[in-house]
């Protein structure tokens, strides 16, 4: 069977057509904290974040929205890990900026941490007009056991453009953000 140049052609641009768009993976910008790390000894005080749990909708890597009780999945923009893992790390990385004498990590440890804290995101919805609503609750837990677990809850609210992957990552990671300050600011480790 012998095909001129022309259905060649013509074949490669309706193959061509069905192509989907590339897939863009979003991270939510917890690079390495800048500044000197403490040194650590056996008096550094150490606090252990674990991973951050959310509902279970939202711990996939697909970047959505929410549009009442329907929520809408990103064609093409996706977080380059589970949202769970993304948002412990930025967590982290934004508290060990907070408490620069503070040993933080996400890292198991071979001894007992001075305090593990625990957080638990209830809520996360960006909506299609772009309104952001975070709701959490954390707790400290000591490594005495005779002390108190301190427990925190807070709801966060920002707002911003959501007609891209990259606003719907921005505006998370200010979610994010501003339950690490709150976190920071309300916890003496």
């Amino acid at each position: 069977m012998k095909f001129s140049s022309a259905s060649l052609a013509i074949a490669t641009l309706l193959f061509s057509g069905c192509a989907s768009p590339p897939i863009h993976f979003y991270t939510l910008g917890a690079p390495a904290v800048p500044g000197v790390a403490p040194s650590l000894s056996a008096t550094t005080h150490v606090m252990a974040v674990t991973r951050i749990t959310l509902p279970d909708y939202l711990d996939t890597q697909d970047i959505v929205v929410r549009d009442g009780d329907q929520i809408d999945r990103s064609p093409n923009g996706r977080w380059a890990s589970r949202l769970s893992q993304g948002a412990t790390d930025l967590l982290a990385a934004r508290l060990a900026q907070s408490w620069p004498s503070v040993f933080v990590t996400t890292q198991p440890q071979s001894g007992t941490p001075d305090n593990r804290l625990s957080v638990n995101v209830s809520r996360l919805d960006i909506t299609h007009d772009g309104q952001g609503t975070l709701e959490a609750d954390w707790a400290i837990i000591p490594r005495d056991e005779h002390l108190p677990i301190k427990h925190q809850r807070a709801v966060f609210t920002t707002h911003g453009n959501v007609s891209t992957d990259t606003g719907n990552a921005a505006l998370t990671r200010n979610l994010l953000e501003q339950l690490a300050s709150r976190i920071a600011q309300t916890t003496t480790p």
